[in-house]
């Protein structure tokens, strides 16, 4: 990606926030993307140390992928790690090759980079997503679960 496809990232950051964390995650800020994402891609755009790809078909984006390496956590032994940020490919274009394509070309990234592992979340309901990083050797290694403690049955009360 270039400093000219900032606008088309941030649109589809946005769209990414929309339709994939804004149906799992009751408290995403389906905002963020239009009031902070420009900055944000200008930064990863300038960093070495991050990918920002945009998936073309001829002339046409249709999509991006976002990751950036990361040192251990200083419980874990010195190594580093690639994380996959983001990954949007437009509904027109699904299982057409597009987000294997970008998967790959993380992953040949991060091998570059000296990464010795690869990251990547996704939330557990987007059976999709479970199943295209799995093809790609992805395993589920932990899991997050969440409480939400917005309403009294969560912490055992009645309504």
């Amino acid at each position: 990606a270039a400093a000219d496809d900032v606008d088309l990232l941030v649109t589809f950051e946005g769209a990414l926030f929309a339709e994939d964390a804004g149906r799992y995650d009751t408290f995403i800020d389906l905002s963020w993307a239009e009031r902070e994402g420009r900055a944000d891609f200008e930064r990863l755009l300038a960093n070495e140390d991050c990918l920002v790809l945009v998936a073309r078909d001829g002339p046409q984006a249709i999509g991006h992928l976002v990751g950036y390496t990361s040192a251990a956590s200083p419980t874990r032994l010195p190594v580093t790690s690639a994380i996959l940020r983001s990954m949007y490919v437009v509904p027109g274009h699904r299982r057409q090759g597009a987000a294997e394509l970008l998967v790959r070309a993380f992953i040949q990234w991060a091998r570059e980079k000296g990464c010795v592992e690869a990251h990547v979340d996704s939330y557990a309901l987007n059976e999709a997503a479970q199943r295209l990083y799995e093809r790609h050797g992805f395993v589920v290694r932990s899991t997050a679960r969440s409480l939400s403690l917005a309403s009294p049955q969560a912490c055992g009360g009645s309504a």
